[in-house]
């Protein structure tokens, strides 16, 4: 009787140990293959094997480490950012130019000779000039006369000036003009010391005091 059941038992570990291999190799499973089968504390009964637990066994039994979550994927880099454009600001430049009323007026005259490259050269960079502000025309005559008739011709001279860029495209708006007429005349003293015997001669040695200051008023963009 006792040697049937020591016989029972054995069948009984050679079944389920043919039941381990073919589920969990090492490990003693119940018939279904899973789960394995522990003793009393907890503890998966192993079987003799030479499959590498390490590698191959079960995470449960301890004889495993669990697979390690993937690594969460690397934030995207975040888009660099727009670069800060400043715009140009504009910086407000004022500079005068003197033409010679010779050439451009005959003597007494207040009427424009056409054809003076100054003045076309002067005209051109007006009309070009997107940022102009202003333009300022200031006649200017030599001593010889009255004063009230300097300052006439003067005015005269700068109204037609003034004229002769509005009429080329220049904003009537932005010019002005203003006769200053002996006023501002800087040979006088230079030319009366050389006694001059012959009138033409002391007009000639006046001419830098018959002219035109024309102050322009624009503006240049410089990045910041």
């Amino acid at each position: 009787m006792k040697k049937s059941i020591k016989l029972s038992a054995l069948l009984a570990t050679l079944l389920l140990t043919g039941n381990a291999f073919a589920a969990n190799e090492g490990y003693a499973n119940n018939q279904s293959g899973s789960p394995v089968v522990k003793n009393g504390y907890g503890e998966c009964w192993r079987l003799p094997t030479t499959y590498d637990k390490a590698r191959d066994g079960l995470v449960e039994c301890g004889d495993r480490e669990a697979a390690k979550p993937a690594p969460a994927p690397a934030p995207a880099p975040k888009p660099a950012p727009a670069p800060v454009v400043v715009a140009p600001k504009p910086q407000i430049v004022i500079k005068t130019v003197s033409l010679s009323a010779e050439g451009l007026f005959g003597f007494n005259s207040a009427q424009i000779v056409a054809g003076n490259q100054q003045l076309e050269a002067l005209v051109s960079s007006l009309k070009a000039d997107k940022l102009l502000k202003s333009v300022a025309v200031e006649g200017h005559t030599d001593y010889l006369g009255s004063d009230k008739y300097n300052q006439a011709l003067s005015q005269k001279r700068a109204d037609a000036v003034k004229d002769y860029f509005v009429a080329a495209g220049v904003p009537a708006d932005k010019v002005t003009a203003v006769g200053k007429g002996e006023s501002e005349a800087k040979l006088t003293a230079e030319c009366t010391a050389k006694k001059f015997k012959k009138r033409a001669d002391l007009i000639a040695c006046l001419a830098s005091d018959r002219r035109f200051d024309v102050t322009v008023e624009t503006a240049k963009e410089v990045q910041q």
